[in-house]
Formats: structure tokens, sequence, C-alpha cells
């Protein structure tokens, strides 16, 4: 309990970096489906470290799968995100579902799962996610000047 209680808090608070800056910046410069595959590769190497600490799950794992399953879940967030006008709420509690994963065994073979729904969440929403037109690109939404 207190472990799930703990990545209430952890993930969601990674996506105030994330979603919340990094994915609005890099879409003012790359079409989103772009932006969410250079943040999904930063976002797997930014957990690398884990695979190599004995005792947390991820150090029984490939690092290969886990990294597909990164980039698939960004850009998987990366659509929703924009769908929703920049609302990092909704990245936050779908990172909070990812750390406590539907199969208790917490093995990466789900990850080519996402690798299959981000495929077919790109090739639905294709026409936003290859143009900028659509993305969020506010680091605060809803004000009338972007950072800059």
């Amino acid at each position: 309990m207190a472990a799930t209680a703990f990545m209430l808090v952890l993930g969601p608070a990674e996506e105030f970096g994330w979603r919340g800056f990094a994915l609005p910046l890099l879409q003012r410069r790359m079409a989103p489906v772009r932006a969410g595959l250079v943040l999904g590769l930063i976002w797997g190497v930014w957990h690398l470290p884990a695979f190599y600490l004995s005792g947390l799950v991820q150090s029984e794992w490939s690092f290969m799968p886990f990294l597909i399953g990164s980039v698939a879940v960004s850009l998987i967030l990366t659509a929703m995100f924009n769908a929703a006008r920049g609302s990092i709420l909704l990245a936050a509690l779908f990172h909070f579902q990812l750390n406590n994963p539907l199969w208790p065994d917490g093995r990466p073979w789900d990850m080519y799962l996402f690798a299959a729904v981000a495929a077919a969440v790109v090739w639905i929403d294709r026409k936003r996610m290859f143009s900028r037109a659509g993305a969020a690109t506010d680091v605060l939404p809803g004000s009338d000047k972007p950072l800059r």
C-alpha cells in the first residue's frame, strides 16, 4: 500500500517535466510524432539506471523491450496530451497506471502491446500527429504568452 501511494506521487510528478514542459517546447519545433519519439527515447534512457540496481523489478528485464515500450507510450501520451489540449492530469493518471501494471508480474512483454497500440494511434490520428497545427505548445495551458 505504501509503495502504491509513493508511485501515485513519483511517476505523475515526472509528467510536469515530460509533458508539461519538454513536450510543448519540442512541439514548437517539430511535429508531434517526432517530438513523441524524441521524448520517448530520452524517457527510456532516463530510466536506464534502474536496470543496474539490484532489487528493482527492472534489474531482471532486458532494456531494449523497455525502450521500445517507452517510445510507444510516449507516442500514445503525445496524442492524448494534444487531444486534451495540454492536460497534464491525463498524462499523470496514465503514468500512474503504468507504474502499477495490470499484469502483476510486471514483465516487459506488455511493451510490445504498447508498440502495437502506438502504431494504431499514430495511424488513426496521423493528420494531427504529422502536423504542428493542433499541437499543444503552451508550457502553462491557458496562458496568453507561452514561455520562451
